[in-house]
């Protein structure tokens, strides 16, 4: 029996360091409801409808994941047929299409306990939110080039939490679906009044803006893999 305590105190030790490192990576994306919360949606007053992904890997001996994700949603759009003036092609006929949208870049650290066909986890985000307006001038010219411009752009740091499953399928549970909700926490920005975009038949763009706070809820439908 004395012999034999090491073997299985060894034995033990292996299996219980191996139940984390066998923890796969993953990669998922999805669609994504940004629903706008407290001063964000008292002045924007509107979902937004985007998609998000991320990538994580597991820290081995810790029931913990760390990864990356982004998210990008269309914050409304406007568009108009234009004439603009080229100095080398003169008078162009084109239709200019403004976009303005919202991007996340978040860091993520995941508890994830329980690693079975269904893994629920707990996430803590920390990262920056982007508002971006760009305008494009599509040209019918072949020869003329298309005309790009960044109208306006504001970046701010966000944090929150998001809670979420994982339900492996296919075989031995590579793939899997997965919900999750996020309620992050951003700081107060100046961004593009979408419904306020004018567009003049010579290209000229006049806007209004708003400005809050950026507090979110995102729900998120996707699938992924593991690996």
């Amino acid at each position: 029996a004395c012999m034999l305590s090491p073997i299985i105190a060894s034995a033990q030790k292996e299996r219980h360091g191996n139940l984390f490192q066998m923890r796969p990576y993953t990669l998922g994306g999805g669609v994504e409801m940004n629903i706008p919360v407290g001063d964000f949606d008292r002045v924007w007053a509107r979902n937004f409808i985007g998609f998000g992904a991320d990538f994580t890997y597991p820290m081995r001996r810790l029931p913990f994941d760390a990864g990356f994700g982004f998210g990008y949603a269309a914050m409304g759009k406007k568009g108009a047929a234009v004439t603009v003036q080229s100095s080398t092609h003169g008078a162009l006929p084109g239709e200019l299409t403004v976009k303005s949208k919202v991007m996340s870049y978040m860091g993520r650290l995941r508890l994830r306990p329980i690693t079975g066909r269904v893994s629920p986890y707990a996430e803590g985000l920390l990262g920056l939110r982007q508002f971006t307006t760009l305008s494009n001038v599509d040209l019918e010219d072949p020869n003329a080039a298309d005309i790009s411009e960044r109208r306006a752009n504001a970046v701010t740091v966000c944090y929150g939490w998001a809670l979420g499953a994982l339900v492996g399928f296919g075989p031995k549970s590579q793939f899997y679906a997965e919900g999750r909700v996020e309620r992050t926490w951003g700081g107060r920005v100046s961004y593009v009044d979408t419904e306020s975009i004018t567009i003049a038949s010579n290209g000229e763009v006049d806007y209004g803006t708003l400005s809050s706070a950026t507090d979110m809820v995102t729900v998120r439908l996707g699938v992924g893999v593991k690996f």
